[in-house]
């Protein structure tokens, strides 16, 4: 009878150091107490943002994250917006990075960079996902546990709302790689129905889905266009493929991508991030916010941002 005593015990104080642990460990908390470095995940990050003044997200993988930069957006325009990008984020990742944002913030347009559509997303297929699910949320320590290598990291500079700057260039031919075809590249049938309930939580959350494909002469091809056109039109949202639109971005692949034609660097990022916030002056009513009380500190950002890309 001890024994099983002792045990319960054991058991039940184990539990509530695992549940502490989450707490402490946990986005909302660390940035509360300021003890976090800025690249840490996209929920923490988010934390540290004024509640319910991001109007423009972008979701994606490396694709999105490096093709819009929120401080020129700001400069431009006056939107605040954020970057949520992620490296190899998957549909799932991109689900819940969104579903993070709805925490706190309440944006009106969500840019949806497509390359992650045609990635496989492993966690979807993995038979034991349910079961960590459940556990993120009933021990949040298990979703959070490499927080704590935060607590001994200094803060970097160098991040502006979800954008690092590049001014890296790794040239390649400015080849023609979108060749017209009827041929249609259908999207992986998971990443769609998980794209569906990205966008029914749009529609829950007063959010407009505008999708959009950024510069990659790696990624894109035609094909892939038509079949992101088609999903395109079956849910009734924007699409921007800028791989078709080069008569107005104008991306020269000698001098704006890092990777030979993979990703933009800042300069190419400059270009897209221009065009977008034209399409969205031109098609939507986003608050300007230049006048109002975030106005200072994204004013600094942008001030941060204007020296580092100057200083190469």
């Amino acid at each position: 009878m001890k024994k099983i005593l002792s045990a319960t015990i054991f058991f039940l104080i184990l539990i509530i150091i695992l549940v502490g642990l989450g707490f402490l460990l946990s986005p909302n908390y660390l940035f509360k107490n300021q003890m976090v470095n800025k690249k840490s995940d996209i929920s923490t990050k988010l934390a540290k943002e004024e509640p319910y003044t991001i109007d423009i997200i972008v979701l994606g993988d490396s694709e999105s994250y490096t093709s819009i930069s929120p401080p020129e957006l700001w400069r431009d325009y006056g939107y605040a917006s954020y970057n949520c990008g992620g490296i190899g984020a998957t549909l799932t990742d991109i689900q819940d990075v969104y579903q993070a944002v709805l925490s706190n913030q309440q944006p009106k347009i969500v840019l949806f960079e497509t390359n992650a559509l045609y990635r496989v997303d492993g966690r979807r297929k993995e038979a034991d996902n349910f079961i960590s699910d459940i556990m993120h949320k009933i021990l949040p320590v298990t979703k959070y546990h490499d927080n704590w290598k935060m607590l001994f990291q200094d803060t970097r500079k160098g991040y502006y709302k979800g954008f690092t700057i590049s001014h890296t260039i790794d040239p390649c031919d400015n080849k023609e790689y979108m060749i017209m075809t009827d041929d249609v590249e259908n999207v992986i049938n998971d990443n769609y129905d998980t794209l569906k309930d990205i966008y029914k939580l749009c529609k829950e959350n007063g959010a407009s889905l505008v999708l959009y494909s950024a510069h990659s002469q790696t990624n894109y091809n035609y094909a892939k266009h038509n079949g992101l056109n088609k999903i395109a039109k079956e849910l009734n949202v924007d699409y921007i493929d800028m791989n078709l639109l080069n008569d107005d971005i104008k991306i020269d692949y000698t001098t704006d991508t890092r990777d030979r034609g993979d990703h933009l660097n800042v300069y190419g990022a400059s270009k897209s991030t221009a065009y977008i916030g034209k399409y969205i002056n031109d098609n939507y009513n986003i608050t300007d916010r230049r006048n109002t009380n975030i106005a200072k500190s994204w004013d600094e950002m942008l001030d941060e941002y204007n020296k580092e890309l100057i200083n190469k």
